[in-house]
């Protein structure tokens, strides 16, 4: 199976290729029509990929557009944003896909900077979204809508009329063959080193930055992943995150459409577990909030058991944890039988591993899966890397660390700990931000702005962000995420956010509970459980976290540790503004909105 492409057509001429008639990716049918549960998953074959994908790409032609011109995509996960990615490929268009969380504002910012020629949505709610700023952006010609919509608006095309009507491609019948000699004439103009994404990072802070991509970039990207972990044509990915998430893109789209390997979209989140039942993954790709998740449903499972099933299944556990690393002994294989199977059974009971990455994934989560034979390998990366930098193997992990680098992927630690990257995946730079690009790589280095540590084994461990090391007004530096790291192992606590400056002389936090935590703390106090508001000023509720706290950072030295707090009565959201799309804690925008909180935290 070839490897080494050196740009997007040809990977996809190779990856119809490797399909043919088999189905390559499937998905949902969207119809208020059927009950969610009479839906089945309906696949597209490699055959029909290259056909849609080729008419597309010709009434995307007649639109006028030109080499290098921008193609935004606004979009859940599904088959049309598969072939709208590969038919502006094909066009040699730069796609830029933004997160369907994002607002107007948002929406707009990236379309503007980018300089969008045409803007594919998926929704009336995106396209709505969108029309609201077309006038203020002159550089956007159409938008182009994956659920049929009537307008008046002539701006406004369907992208069922682009391929099967002949509004613009005026091709007549599909013809294979030409189709092929078009594909191969598409990969004959395309360079390894021609601009082939720009991906805006949901900053934390201001606004974001784009990322420029290459196709030699995110190709050696693919190569580097599937030369360090095993992908192969009987895999089965489900896929859940947003392809706007260059984590996903990368690796839960490229990667297997690459090896063969087929890709089911998951309905939502809420659906997740009944979409595992009905793909059966052998992989998926996921943050660490969904592992967390899945602990804490596990846990609260068990504890609803009846007694002595309750006895047996924790038993059971204790054995998983005892016999972690020897899964063939007799102890780990009855409980196995007893329990364990019944457990991997909810993800389909196919899996062969999860790849975690995103954020930092709790050691005790990954111990715990790995203790009921639930393998995950934690990765670590960042959309100027393409974005995959480190991940755990399967026959080489080691729990608290992401792993050793990619084959092919240089990682050093600079003099402050930083960790520095080199490799054929660093980005070209940053859109129009010269300044920005040169900070950012010196001498070919990609500066993570992360803060690590490489072992003796090779493995990389990631130890704090840069910007999240504070000097207090006591001299002491201070890691406010290894601070969160720590407290948030409570099963108390959803989400927590600590901060502490020059001027303020102590660590201070807010923090969302566990909502099903706090009302069977409310039911054991004889309290309203319903009532939010009242039980986080209660002072028993108070109380109760305050102990959790300080038993939770007991490891921490004096000086780190939070000695104020305040319970909030709803999370941090990406529709709330707090969290990024790749649900990141926006700092400063939670500073500004709690200011009167915080700000009461340090009168004395």
């Amino acid at each position: 199976m070839k490897e080494n492409y050196s740009n997007f057509s040809e990977f996809f001429e190779f990856v119809t290729e490797i399909f043919g008639d088999r189905p390559a990716i499937f998905w949902k049918e969207r119809s208020s029509a059927e009950s969610a549960e009479s839906k089945s998953y309906t696949g597209l074959s490699g055959k029909k990929l290259k056909e849609l994908v080729y008419m597309l790409s010709h009434s995307l032609a007649g639109i006028g557009l030109k080499p290098g011109d921008r193609a935004a995509i606004i979009s859940e996960s599904r088959f049309e944003w598969v072939v709208s990615d590969f038919a502006s490929i094909s066009n040699r268009l730069v796609t830029v896909p933004i997160f369907p969380t994002m607002t107007s504002q948002q929406i707009k910012y990236i379309l503007e900077h980018s300089e969008s020629k045409i803007c594919f949505v998926s929704t009336k709610l995106m396209c709505d979204k969108v029309n609201a700023v077309f006038r203020e952006l002159p550089n956007l010609k159409k938008i182009i809508t994956f659920n049929k919509l009537s307008s008046e608006d002539e701006h406004i095309l369907n992208f069922e009329d682009l391929i099967y009507g002949e509004l613009l491609h005026g091709k007549g019948p599909y013809d294979e063959k030409k189709a092929d000699e078009y594909f191969r004439q598409c990969s004959a103009q395309q360079k390894s080193d021609n601009l082939f994404t720009i991906i805006y990072t949901s900053g934390t802070t201001g606004n974001p930055k784009g990322v420029c991509l290459s196709h030699r970039n995110v190709l050696s990207n693919i190569k580097q992943c599937t030369d360090s972990f095993p992908v192969d044509s009987t895999d089965r990915f489900l896929s859940f995150l947003p392809l706007a998430h260059t984590y996903e893109r990368t690796g839960g789209y490229y990667v297997p459409l690459s090896k063969g390997a087929q890709i089911y979209y998951a309905e939502n989140i809420d659906r997740l577990a009944s979409n595992m039942s009905e793909a059966k993954p052998t992989i998926v790709l996921a943050v660490p909030m969904l592992f967390s998740r899945m602990h804490s449903r596990v846990i609260k499972n068990i504890d609803s058991l009846s007694g002595l099933k309750r006895i047996i299944t924790k038993r059971a556990l204790k054995t998983g944890m005892k016999y972690r690393s020897d899964k063939g002994s007799i102890f780990w294989r009855v409980a196995d039988k007893k329990v364990f199977s019944a457990i991997r059974e909810k993800t389909g009971g196919s899996i062969k591993f999860f790849i975690s990455g995103g954020s930092a994934l709790n050691k005790d989560t990954a111990e715990f899966f790995d203790s009921v034979g639930i393998l995950i390998l934690q990765g670590y990366g960042m959309t100027e890397a393409s974005p995959v930098i480190s991940v755990n193997r399967v026959d080489r992990n080691k729990f608290g660390s992401v792993g050793p680098p990619l084959e092919g992927v240089k990682v050093k630690i600079a003099e402050d700990g930083e960790i520095l990257v080199k490799g054929e995946n660093v980005m070209i730079g940053y859109y129009r931000n010269e300044k920005e690009t040169s900070e950012m790589i010196k001498e070919d280095w990609l500066h993570t702005g992360d803060i690590g540590v490489m072992d003796s084994d090779g493995m990389l461990t990631i130890t704090d962000r840069k910007k999240t090391l504070i000097k207090t007004s006591a001299g002491k530096y201070i890691s406010l995420t290894h601070i969160e790291d720590i407290i948030q192992r409570s099963e108390l606590i959803d989400q927590i956010i600590t901060f502490a400056s020059d001027d303020r002389h102590f660590v201070s936090a807010l923090i969302v509970p566990d909502m099903d935590k706090l009302k069977e703390l409310a039911e054991r106090n004889n309290l309203d459980p319903e009532n939010i508001r009242t039980l986080i000023a209660n002072e028993k509720i108070i109380s109760t976290f305050d102990a959790e706290i300080e038993a939770f950072q007991k490891p921490l030295a004096k000086y780190e540790r939070v000695r104020k707090f305040a319970l909030l009565e709803r999370p941090f959201t990406i529709e709330g503004g707090e969290l990024t799309p790749t649900l990141k804690l926006k700092r400063k925008v939670i500073e500004e909105k709690y200011k009167d909180i915080i700000t009461g935290f340090y009168i004395s």
